[in-house]
């Protein structure tokens, strides 16, 4: 008998204590802090390898990104690889992946710096020139929509039927007071709650936009205890530390400018603060997050005993992997059926929808709909679409509403080209293009300076049609003038040793080859004339230029695909394009008596291959390699200068333009090379460009008569290195370069520049 009152009582006791046990409820909050709140996913995995539950959440800006995607089922070490993912650095930096981007629709690239656009239906509203937010809220919007939606769905807009119950603050500054968000978007509810002002755009709920919660309340813990009162809270505090920032870090200042005093307190009788020491961190590192992921763990794992001596409660890595299970399985498929769209006119809001429902008499899934959201915003012609998802219950899809702000039709542009050598210009467009159905756009372009100066008119009028496609106009008319070397800055009293001067105009047939492609069927006109000395031994003072002049027709089918993440200096990506041309026309040559002419007919045909790639194997290095081949039928000429002039030339990088140099010049060549980079970080990078040059065969000078002759084949390869130190503004890029030409003998160039080096369309390459 008293054994089995021993018995009896233990077994009561037990019964209690697994009671006590059970109905013990752990609340985690989690600080705002930019990315050093990515050590929060860290704190979480330790908890987890412990086997300490987490009942509830609440966070505040990217304390409420973490919450929230754990709230929807996702484990630390999904978390960790979304963030160290190059789609997520492409959302929290606002870089569109130019893998998404439609490369049909997309503006032809100029070097403008800076567009301003102008209101014509308002001439008193000032068009702002500056953005809304330093960072494109573009990419971030869609991806919200794919990652949220079907969790909001889910839990039927009420955040207690999460996987785990979760609440986020975001800030109301017109009525100077946070709001709690529990229902309704969980996308919605996160985006608003990590709109840090200036940094991000901010979004409407409520009919008012709404900022960041760490305004107001950057420590939710008043938020968990009103809302769950758990038994027990274990806080994490990713805050930047009181004191004065530095002087050197601008996101620092505006963290500390724009967040109000928080109350970053928990109480010791509510449960354990673990307070993160990450000063060397700003609010946008999220390149270091691995780094930051380690300092959240090791913290925890350090407070390990006191949290189990305070949290008594367990949970098995078996049965909370079975429950995300079951809760994922619980998820319905992101499908579509059916689009709205407002916020342009009737024709922009109806081009807008018929992306999304082209060809389509049924639901449609995420896929495409993401392809039509990009296709949409490559244009360039909207400021913002917002995409919110509605899940239709009775059918189980979803019912996509699509929110668009328009950019004004009319726009000015400006930008250049500033280098220590004489190619520096400034650039001057202006620009019509509109948002609908069958739109006709249309640029004025103008470069100019010392040694090249450049007008174009280009007109496009875009057709409704299966395959988009377009008729396109293009008019240019250039001069550049070439010198046997390169002189710093401006120089005026120097000879122009060779002076090229085009005009052209063309008709185009273009057509969408594929999402990052495009063919087109040219045909064209070129008036082609060259200026230049048989030599520099001669007084240039009375001594004129001889002359040859080409008048041209052209037939030419291209293709091109693009990826490059830079159209100057590309660390991912690939370029390919392939082009047959056929020419048929006249050439005169003048010597400068006038008196010595030689006519002809000029025909020839020519195809060009280039194809690169950049290949990105980490964050820190990527290797690019480069193909260019260039083949034609063009004949010699009866004199070396002419036919050297008129020959094809190879330049690698925009500082090759700056001189005239034979020896990358030829009829038909090759070349090919490597281009090492170094990404110091996200803006700076060194990189190297080292290319062999080699001609099918030479084009040689008659020192007898001045005649050109062919050399050997395949002989004779030149060599072109260059290095460089780039820094990649959002507008431009600054370099400093050397580089090294293996002829004529040590040519060794250095200069410095600053702008977008982009010149005019050619007639012929």
């Amino acid at each position: 008998m008293r054994s089995i009152i021993v018995i009896l009582l233990l077994l009561i006791n037990g019964s209690v204590y697994a009671t006590n046990e059970d109905s013990q409820s752990i609340g985690l909050v989690l600080s705002g802090g930019g990315a050093k709140g990515i050590a929060h996913i860290g704190v979480i995995q330790a908890l987890e390898e412990n086997g300490i539950p987490i009942d509830y959440v609440a966070g505040t800006s990217m304390g409420a990104i973490v919450g929230g995607l754990y709230s929807a089922g996702y484990s630390p070490q999904e978390m960790m690889q979304l963030i160290c993912s190059p789609d997520f650095a492409n959302w929290s930096t606002g870089k569109i992946n130019e893998k998404l981007s439609y490369y049909f629709t997309k503006e032809n690239p100029t070097p403008a710096m800076l567009k301003v656009p102008i209101s014509k239906s308002d001439s008193t509203k000032a068009a702002s020139i500056l953005p809304s937010s330093i960072i494109s809220p573009i990419p971030m919007n869609f991806a919200f929509l794919e990652l949220f939606s079907t969790y909001s769905a889910q839990c039927a807009g009420n955040f207690d039927n999460l996987f785990v119950p979760f609440r986020c603050v975001a800030s109301d500054v017109v009525n100077k007071h946070k709001m709690v968000c529990s229902q309704g978007s969980l996308g919605d509810a996160i985006r608003a709650s990590m709109t840090f002002p200036v940094v991000f755009q901010p979004i409407e709920m409520n009919g008012m936009y709404v900022y960041d919660g760490g305004i107001y309340d950057n420590f939710p813990v008043d938020v968990m205890r009103a809302d769950f009162a758990p038994s027990i809270m274990i806080g994490v505090d990713v805050s930047a530390p009181e004191g004065t920032p530095r002087a050197d870090d601008v996101m620092s200042q505006l963290e500390d400018l724009i967040m109000q005093n928080s109350n970053y307190e928990l109480p010791d009788d509510e449960g354990i603060k673990l307070k993160l020491d990450l000063r060397a961190y700003n609010l946008l590192d999220f390149p270091k997050a691995q780094a930051i992921y380690k300092i959240g763990y090791d913290k925890a794992m350090s407070m390990m005993d006191s949290i189990k001596s305070r949290v008594t409660k367990r949970i098995s890595a078996e049965t909370l992997a079975h429950n995300r299970r079951v809760f994922k399985s619980k998820t319905p498929a992101l499908t579509f059926g059916s689009v709205d769209v407002s916020g342009g006119t009737t024709a922009q809001n109806e081009y807008i929808k018929y992306l999304f429902d082209e060809n389509l008499t049924d639901t449609f899934g995420v896929e495409h709909a993401r392809d039509a959201y990009y296709r949409a915003i490559s244009s360039g012609t909207l400021k913002n679409l917002y995409p919110t998802a509605i899940y239709n219950d009775s059918l189980s899809t979803f019912d996509l509403h699509l929110k668009a702000s328009v950019k004004d039709k009319f726009t000015v542009g400006f930008g250049g080209y500033i280098t220590s050598s004489t190619n520096s210009y400034i650039f001057l467009s202006g620009g019509y293009k509109p948002l609908r159905f069958n739109a006709f756009s249309a640029n004025i372009n103008a470069w100019i300076g010392q040694s090249y100066m450049a007008g174009e008119l280009y007109s496009r009028m875009l057709l409704r049609s299966h395959l988009q496609s377009s008729i396109d106009f293009q008019g240019v008319i250039s001069r550049q003038k070439f010198y046997e070397n390169e002189n710093l800055f401006y120089e005026d009293n120097m000879p122009t040793f060779i002076t090229a001067t085009e005009a052209l105009a063309r008709i185009k047939y273009s057509i969408a080859a594929s999402r990052n492609g495009k063919a087109d069927l040219t045909v064209g006109y070129g008036h082609l004339e060259n200026r230049f000395y048989q030599n520099n031994n001669v007084d240039f003072a009375i001594t004129d230029r001889d002359k040859s002049i080409y008048n041209l027709g052209q037939l030419a089918l291209n293709f091109e695909y693009n990826t490059l993440d830079n159209n100057a200096y590309p660390t991912s990506g690939a370029y390919y394009k392939t082009s047959a041309v056929g020419v048929l026309g006249n050439y005169e040559y003048k010597t400068s008596d006038t008196i010595a002419m030689r006519d002809g007919n000029a025909k020839w045909a020519q195809i060009e291959l280039i194809a690169k790639n950049y290949f990105s194997f980490n964050r820190k290095f990527s290797l690019g390699t480069e193909v260019d081949i260039y083949a034609s039928t063009k004949k010699l000429l009866s004199n070396y200068n002419a036919t050297i002039v008129n020959a094809a030339a190879f330049n690698p990088t925009p500082s090759s333009y700056n001189a005239f140099n034979p020896a990358f010049r030829a009829n038909s060549y090759v070349a090919a090379g490597v281009v090492p980079i170094w990404k110091i970080n996200e803006n700076l990078q060194v990189r190297g460009t080292f290319h062999c040059f080699l001609s099918f065969r030479k084009i040689l000078e008659n020192q007898t008569d001045f005649s050109p002759y062919y050399g050997d084949w395949f002989s004779n390869p030149e060599f072109f290195g260059e290095m460089a130190l780039v820094y990649n503004f959002p507008f431009a890029s600054l370099s400093l370069y050397g580089n090294y030409m293996s002829y004529p003998e040590r040519n060794w160039n250095f200069g410095a520049s600053f702008g977008v080096f982009i010149l005019a369309p050619k007639f012929m390459k």
